[in-house]
């Protein structure tokens, strides 16, 4: 009668897991001076945005997680000057990502409406 239910992974605990798990092997790379954290750090902190999406369309949080990750990208691009992009010349983007991602949850969430 002991049965044992098998109880799902939780993803989003796993994600925020691994992640202080790489946080904590950078640190340690940066004191034993296999990496220069600081340099990283400076160039890629946007990446923290993106994973905390990540995390949070893991835990079925899906709306909050697609514009995290958008704007951790949009940050991403405008940090490393990709494409050309700045700060300055790149935030007509952000714009037309919000517009985009309210069109679509309209469009996601109607069905859901309509069956109530």
């Amino acid at each position: 009668m002991d049965e044992e239910i098998e109880k799902p992974i939780n993803a989003g605990a796993l994600a925020a897991g691994l992640g202080l798990v790489a946080l904590g092997l950078l640190f340690l790379f940066d004191r034993l001076r296999i990496a220069d954290v600081h340099s990283l750090l400076r160039h890629y902190w946007p990446l923290i945005i993106v994973f905390i999406g990540v995390v949070r369309l893991l835990r079925n949080r899906i709306w909050q997680g697609l514009w995290l990750i958008v704007v951790g990208l949009w940050l991403q691009i405008a940090t490393l000057h990709l494409f050309g992009m700045t700060f300055s010349s790149s935030w007509p983007l952000l714009l037309i990502a919000l517009g985009a991602g309210m069109i679509l949850r309209t469009f996601a969430e109607r069905p859901k409406r309509d069956g109530a």
